[in-house]
C-alpha cells in the first residue's frame, strides 16, 4: 500500500496533493463544538474542537510522510542539520506588531481564564502544525520530488503550494465565517506568507522554524479573544481600504521569501528525497 500511495504521489504531485488537502480541511472542519458546547461555554468547545481535530490530522500527515519515507525532506531534521534560523526574523517582527496592543498596555490578557488561556495557546500551536506539516510538509516536499531538479521547479513549487494555501482559506468565507473581501485578502496575505514560510523551511533545513513563526504570527493576532473584556468570534469582515493595507503590509514577505530562495539549489534529481542543497555561505 506504502509503495502504490508512493507511485501515486510521485507521478501526479498536484493531485495527490489537492486530494490530501481536501481531506484534511474536511477532518478539521467537523463542527465538533456544537456538541461540546452542552458541557461548557462556546469559546472553549471551539478550541478543544480545534485542537482535537488538528491534532489528529497532523498526526496522521506525518505518518503518511513516514510511510512515504519523506519526514527528512519534509524538515522533520535534527537540530545538527538546521541551517540559518536567523532568516525567520521576519515573522518575529509581523508578529510584535500584530500583538502591539498587548505590548503597549492597550489590552490586558484575562489572567482569570487560566483554562481559556491555556486552550488559546494550544489551538494555535495546532494551526501551526497542521498548516505547516500539511502544506510544507506534504505537498510542497511531494510536489519536490518531481519538479525539484531545477532552478524553474523549485520555484514553481513554492509558489504553487502557496497558492494551494492561500485558496485554503477561502473555507473560512464557504463556511460563513468570513465575508468574501474578508477571505480573499486572507487569501492574498496567506500566498504571502506561504512563499516565506516555504524558503525558510528549504533554507533552513527544517520545517520546525515555520511551525514556530506560524503558531506566533496567529497567537498575536486573536489577542483581543483572551483579553480582559474581549470578546470572541469567529466572524470577520474588513473594508477596501484595510484589505488593501493589510496586503501591502504582508506584501515584503513574498519578496523576501523570493530573494532568500534563490540560494536554495536544485536537487539534480527527479525523484526520491529532495536533497534542497545550499550554496556555501560567505565569510
Amino acid at each position: 500500500m506504502s509503495e502504490k500511495i508512493r507511485k501515486i504521489a510521485n507521478r501526479f504531485p498536484l493531485l495527490f496533493s489537492i486530494v490530501v488537502m481536501v481531506v484534511a480541511t474536511i477532518l478539521t472542519e467537523i463542527h465538533a463544538e456544537e456538541w461540546l458546547k452542552r458541557f461548557m461555554d462556546y469559546q472553549s468547545a471551539c478550541y478543544i474542537t480545534g485542537i482535537v481535530e488538528q491534532g489528529i490530522v497532523s498526526i496522521l500527515l506525518v505518518v503518511l510522510l513516514a510511510k512515504l519515507g519523506l519526514l527528512q525532506a519534509a524538515g522533520f531534521t535534527r537540530p545538527s542539520r538546521w541551517k540559518q534560523l536567523w532568516l525567520i526574523w521576519p515573522i518575529v517582527a509581523f508578529s510584535l506588531l500584530n500583538g502591539s496592543d498587548l505590548l503597549t498596555g492597550a489590552i490586558r490578557l484575562d489572567t482569570s481564564k487560566p483554562v481559556l488561556i491555556l486552550l488559546y495557546t494550544l489551538l494555535y500551536i495546532s494551526v501551526g502544525f497542521v498548516e505547516e506539516i500539511l502544506f510544507r510538509g506534504v505537498m510542497m516536499t511531494v510536489m519536490l520530488q518531481k519538479w525539484g531538479n531545477s532552478r524553474k521547479g523549485i520555484y514553481l513549487t513554492v509558489i504553487g503550494s502557496s497558492v494551494l494555501f492561500g485558496l485554503l482559506h477561502l473555507v473560512n468565507f464557504i463556511m460563513g465565517r468570513y465575508s468574501l473581501l474578508a477571505a480573499v485578502t486572507q487569501t492574498g496575505f496567506a500566498l504571502f506568507f506561504g512563499v516565506f514560510f516555504a524558503a525558510c523551511m528549504l533554507r533552513n533545513n527544517s520545517i520546525w522554524p515555520v511551525i514556530f513563526g506560524h503558531f506566533l504570527f496567529d497567537f498575536c493576532g486573536s489577542l483581543n479573544a483572551i483579553s480582559v473584556g474581549g470578546t470572541f468570534s469567529r466572524s470577520h469582515e474588513t473594508d477596501p481600504q484595510s484589505a488593501l493595507i493589510v496586503l501591502l503590509i504582508t506584501l515584503p514577505l513574498l519578496i523576501y521569501g523570493l530573494i532568500i530562495l534563490r540560494k536554495v539549489k536544485p536537487s539534480g534529481e527527479p525523484l526520491g528525497p529532495v536533497k534542497a542543497v545550499q550554496e556555501p555561505a560567505l565569510t
